[in-house]
């Protein structure tokens, strides 16, 4: 039972409404008292009413109207119609109408009156529970769904990788995959030079490819130097800490590589060593990065940074025998 519940008394004569507002108060219930049902149309407009308690007899619109009004418009609220003893077809009229329950005026017993609210109340806080429990076990399957998507195009993506010698051509499929299966605006690997000291851009989607070919970065340096440097994954939101700020504008400082909404870098290790940084960013969901993206793009990094070391020995050898 919710006492905190917001209730709606709607009659218009001299002392009856006031006489239950009072009874309800005393329970801890806050209540408004209207004496149309026009009024009471009003409040549920701005206010948040949790159940209503109607005369049938209102002037202009009956009450019998403002409860196919309200079932109409708000199907989450009960209305307790209140009649008179030998009013029996209008109590059956207002049951078929989707009145909740009824009470008779006048009122002798107020525990009646107590036991009909409690249990409105009880139903629709059951029905809330109900349908959270509802939501949050259709969300959990959708995670499930999209989680089993993910690990089909995971294996797909690292199969296609694996499948070529050629270290261009894995360098191309990593970016475009991660762009792509994340569902990113923009994507680009940087690559660290032999000596370490800057990164070169290699693969770009969704950046100005004469841009790409003329940029460099030092190996301490921006969110790039930053991942490279602590061998972990990075994964912003829209707000960027004030701490990685000038990390942000050391990288992008014209806004040509990161999109809103999210941020999220990988490094690229052979063999324990960080030879590069994956980024993505500008999610086309409008929602940020998951931890799911996380650990896609950190298994797809590890998968093309096998097939680079095989390209590598491939290149190797091929170059010794002629």
């Amino acid at each position: 039972m919710d006492q905190s519940a917001h209730i709606l008394i709607v009659d218009d004569t001299q002392n009856f409404p006031q006489h239950i507002a009072g009874l309800l108060e005393l329970k801890g219930y806050r209540t408004t008292v209207v004496p149309t049902g026009e009024e009471a149309l009003k409040v549920l407009r701005s206010t948040e009413v949790n159940l209503i308690i109607t005369e049938v007899l209102l002037p202009a619109m009956s009450g019998l109207n403002l409860l196919k009004l309200v079932k109409e418009s708000h199907p989450e609220i009960d209305v307790i119609i209140v009649t008179g003893m030998s009013s029996d077809f209008t109590s059956i009229k207002a049951l078929r109408l989707g009145a909740y329950d009824y009470i008779v005026k006048p009122l002798d017993d107020e525990v009646l009156l107590y036991k009909v609210v409690e249990q409105s109340l009880d139903r629709q806080a059951l029905a809330r529970e109900n349908r959270r429990l509802l939501n949050d076990l259709a969300e959990k399957n959708q995670a499930l769904q999209e989680a089993l998507t993910m690990m089909k195009t995971m294996n797909m993506s690292c199969a296609l990788i694996a499948s070529s010698l050629e270290i261009g051509e894995i360098l191309r499929m990593l970016v475009e995959s991660a762009v792509e299966q994340v569902k990113a605006q923009k994507g680009y690997l940087l690559l660290l030079e032999r000596n370490g000291n800057a990164f070169h851009m290699k693969v770009c989607v969704g950046i100005d490819r004469e841009f790409a070919k003329t940029f460099t970065l030092p190996h301490d340096q921006g969110i790039s130097g930053l991942v490279a440097t602590s061998n972990r994954p990075l994964r912003l939101e829209n707000d960027i800490p004030i701490t990685l700020t000038q990390r942000v504008i050391e990288e992008d400082p014209a806004g040509d590589l990161f999109s809103s909404p999210g941020m999220l870098s990988v490094p690229l290790r052979i063999k324990e060593r960080v030879v590069g940084v994956l980024n993505v960013s500008g999610r086309t969901t409008g929602k940020t990065f998951t931890d799911a993206d996380v650990e896609f793009l950190t298994t797809l990094a590890n998968h093309a940074a096998i097939a680079l070391d095989h390209a590598g020995e491939f290149y190797r050898l091929k170059t010794r025998k002629s």
